[in-house]
């Protein structure tokens, strides 16, 4: 069966699909829809065990400690399991066929797009693959302010910038301008000659080339 909620909620149809010993058929574009998280509680309910994708296994044991869950890759080995078990979106279409084979029952989510994608290991929420991923691929330029009046954390490139004396970042929508970003952050560098530093980044917007 396929994920269409109209008039119903996604605990409803997996109640549904497991009365049926079906799969929910989900698609790339139905994502943070709260899948997961009703998977997670209709398990914990039944009293049914969860398996998911390998990469993802220790991350939803510590988010969903009273659900008993397992990585797709063991369940393959035990030669004797429960009646009926669930699966989350991610775990390999094979691996479900191959566990249809060797119990009663087979429910919960299959998206066949996580089969072949090379970010499924961020796409599926594993918190060391998505940290792995962010190291190798760090955002440009991060502000972080803790309340109105602290001083701002400030990320270049992955790096913390240390002894700001002046953070300015703005986008201006004015259609006219070409360049539309400005950055202008100053900070103390003792191994500079002028003893300081900035990254800069279309300092005069408004000034001749820039209109």
């Amino acid at each position: 069966m396929k994920l269409e909620l109209a008039n119903r909620t996604i605990f409803e149809l997996l109640k549904e699909a497991h009365a049926k010993g079906e799969m929910i058929v989900t698609n790339a574009r139905q994502r943070r829809l709260g899948k997961t998280k009703a998977l997670m509680l209709f398990a914990e309910i039944n009293q049914l065990p969860v398996i998911v994708r390998e990469s993802q296994k220790r991350y939803y044991l510590k988010k969903y400690p009273n659900v008993n869950i397992f990585g797709h890759a063991e369940f393959t080995y035990i030669d004797r399991l429960p009646l009926m078990l669930l699966c989350d979106e991610g775990v390999p279409k094979r691996t479900i066929e191959e566990l249809k084979t060797k119990c009663h029952g087979v429910s919960g989510f299959l998206n066949e797009s996580f089969e072949d994608s090379e970010m499924n290991a961020v796409a599926v929420n594993d918190e060391e693959s998505i940290l792995t991923w962010r190291k190798a691929n760090p955002l440009l330029l991060k502000i972080e302010l803790d309340d109105i009046d602290s001083v701002p954390h400030v990320f270049y490139k992955g790096e913390q910038i240390e002894k700001i004396i002046n953070a300015d970042f703005s986008y201006l929508t004015n259609t006219d301008l070409i360049k539309p970003t400005y950055i202008d952050i100053e900070y103390m560098d003792d191994d500079s000659e002028l003893r300081t530093k900035a990254i800069v980044y279309n300092r005069h917007p408004y000034e001749k080339g820039n209109k």
